[in-house]
């Protein structure tokens, strides 16, 4: 699963990678966790959300923290995403990710070589409260994981390279058509090292938790 990313980006970047929608310089996150919220870009606008989908029939937001991850092989079959991945697909903006290795609890940060955004693909939907707030909430899709990321563990984020995030959200392409985006990252798009345990605490919320403490894995 992806439960916990950093959001450091370049606002020229950003601006560059998507030219047509209003993008706005974003405060670095470098812990960024579920239910916190993030501007989310979608077909033509960008809307701020918060981590962990709750589906538009849900009676409240306690299940929210269980619906951080849609996993690919199972987006047409299950309720909560099988009715958005035609007009709620979303992009979330990122500079890398967490993981922890499933044998040894070490955590790991996932970037890309060029340390250029990372941009996962996602779904997203509207909650309507009991006092009639509308909630945007996303979930980050999941596939399996390349070679390199198969060391340490068993999944993955949908990482979009550049242009394939345009056509991910462009609501005029059905899910049948962008399908083919759905799969791992080439292993020689990414890099990752070992980081210290400050990132365990979401309370730590600086570069530090980036630093690196042992070599490359490959």
């Amino acid at each position: 699963m992806c439960g916990r990313f950093s959001v450091n980006v370049n606002y020229e970047e950003l601006k560059d990678r998507f030219p047509t929608h209003k993008v706005q310089p974003i405060k670095p996150l470098y812990n960024f966790a579920t239910t916190m919220e993030l501007p989310i870009i979608i077909n033509n606008d960008v809307i701020n959300m918060k981590w962990g989908l709750v589906t538009s029939w849900a009676k409240d937001t306690s299940f929210a923290s269980k619906m951080i991850n849609a996993r690919s092989e199972t987006l047409l079959e299950r309720p909560s995403f099988k009715n958005l991945v035609d007009t709620n697909r979303c992009v979330i903006v990122s500079n890398g990710f967490y993981e922890w290795d499933s044998v040894t609890k070490s955590p790991y940060y996932i970037y890309h070589t060029s340390n250029q955004i990372m941009t996962f693909g996602g779904l997203y939907s509207t909650w309507v409260s009991k006092n009639k707030e509308t909630v945007y909430t996303f979930t980050i899709i999941t596939t399996e994981p390349n070679s390199s990321l198969s060391y340490i563990h068993h999944r993955m984020p949908l990482i979009l390279d550049k242009g394939d995030d345009i056509k991910w959200i462009d609501n005029n392409n059905s899910y049948d058509s962008v399908k083919e985006l759905v799969k791992p990252i080439d292993d020689n798009l990414i890099n990752m090292h070992e980081v210290s345990t400050l990132v365990n605490s979401v309370r730590n919320n600086t570069s530090e938790v980036q630093i690196k403490t042992v070599n490359r894995l490959f």
